[in-house]
């Protein structure tokens, strides 16, 4: 594990610095025009079979959502339509993904930095015992190329660098750049369907590794392996890769390789740019290629990898379930939660959206009083 004074001064300015950069960038280019935002809740509250008596006799406005096998009463956040908070969140929506992106890596970071802290060696012997039976098995398939890669690129500096480097930097900031990205150019539904794949892909995943700890390649016994860590003695730091709470007996699955698999493929396919398609499957091959010249994984971990996205994918749509929290939540916060993307995107897209009194609109309408 790499120390503190190994790394930079400015990278704990500038590592920090892109990833709020990035965020920053993905709430800015996914802004709403204010006008939009008045003339979809105008349209929207046209459509809504809740009559204005029902709304004004209740200023609760009860709703009915599904929690798993219940049925449930939430109140509706409409109320709170006109406070700043509110106004402000409607134009930058984007923010409700970094609020998502935010809350999942640090549910995920904490417990994995808990079951690091209550770990004993009979864990350790444990994890090392899966990654031996792991060495077998690609040796029986014949799919033990991790050392030969590693051999390969240690003997060639500059590549050896730009994968120590690309293992410490590029995971988390590539990952939000494909949400403001997806978030801008994706179908609404394919964009929340992948993001909630994404999040399932973490729960998954440390499911599998607290009940079947694995050690990584770079851990095994040099003297029988041969495998060499070389991030940390390469000293390839990052402030990422710097914490002394890591789970380090984690390397089965791979969310490495199956975060860049979901976000090749989803670039791949639904891309609106013909570069962004030509290039996006390269990520996951590099990815794919860096986890194991620097020992951190073994070809195997990125087989589980898939497959967790695979169910993660096929199960995405469990998330939903946690819906009516979220709702409490703005509610207790005096906020109204963004209009869904879905329905947004759904409305300003329709042929009688603009009119001449939409064009005319100016931004004070957000402002005051929702028009009737």
């Amino acid at each position: 594990m790499s120390k503190p004074e190994e790394i930079p001064a400015l990278s704990y300015i500038l590592e920090p610095a892109l990833v709020a950069s990035l965020l920053t960038a993905g709430c800015l280019i996914n802004r709403r025009k204010a006008t939009d935002i008045v003339q979809a809740h105008n349209v929207a509250g046209n459509l809504s079979p809740t009559s204005s008596s029902s709304q004004s006799d209740d200023s609760w406005n009860w709703k009915e959502m599904k929690f798993f096998f219940w049925t449930i009463k939430v109140p509706s956040t409409q109320r709170f339509r006109m406070n700043i908070s509110s106004r402000f969140l409607n134009m930058f929506p984007f923010l409700m993904e970094v609020w998502y992106w935010l809350l999942t890596y640090w549910i995920y970071q904490i417990a994995r930095a808990i079951q690091a802290l209550t770990m004993g060696s009979d864990l350790r012997v444990l994890a090392e015992r899966h990654a031996k039976q792991i060495v077998a098995i690609e040796k029986f398939l014949y799919l033990d190329i991790e050392l030969g890669l590693q051999h390969f690129v240690m003997k060639r500096a500059w590549l050896l660098t730009f994968f120590n480097k690309t293992y410490a930097m590029v995971h988390i900031p590539a990952t939000i750049a494909f949400m403001a990205y997806s978030y801008k150019y994706f179908s609404p539904l394919i964009f929340q369907s992948t993001r909630r794949t994404l999040v399932l892909c973490n729960c998954l995943a440390f499911i599998v590794f607290s009940s079947w700890p694995c050690m990584p390649p770079r851990l095994l016994p040099y003297e029988e392996f041969g495998y060499i860590d070389t991030l940390h003695t390469g000293k390839a730091a990052s402030i990422w890769t710097t914490n002394k709470f890591q789970n380090q007996l984690a390397a089965f699955p791979s969310l490495h390789f199956g975060y860049s698999f979901v976000i090749g493929l989803s670039l791949f396919i639904y891309s609106p740019h013909k570069l962004m398609r030509t290039v996006s499957l390269f990520y996951p091959l590099l990815i794919l290629l860096v986890i194991m010249a620097t020992a951190n994984h073994y070809i195997l971990d990125a087989v589980g990898g898939f497959f967790v996205t695979i169910v993660a994918h096929r199960l995405n749509r469990l998330t939903l379930n946690l819906r009516p929290i979220e709702e409490w939540f703005f509610w207790m916060l005096r906020s109204e939660r963004p209009m869904d993307k879905v329905q947004f995107d759904s409305i300003i897209q329709s042929d009688s959206f603009i009119t001449a009194t939409h064009r005319d609109m100016s931004q004070r309408p957000l402002m005051a009083t929702i028009p009737e």
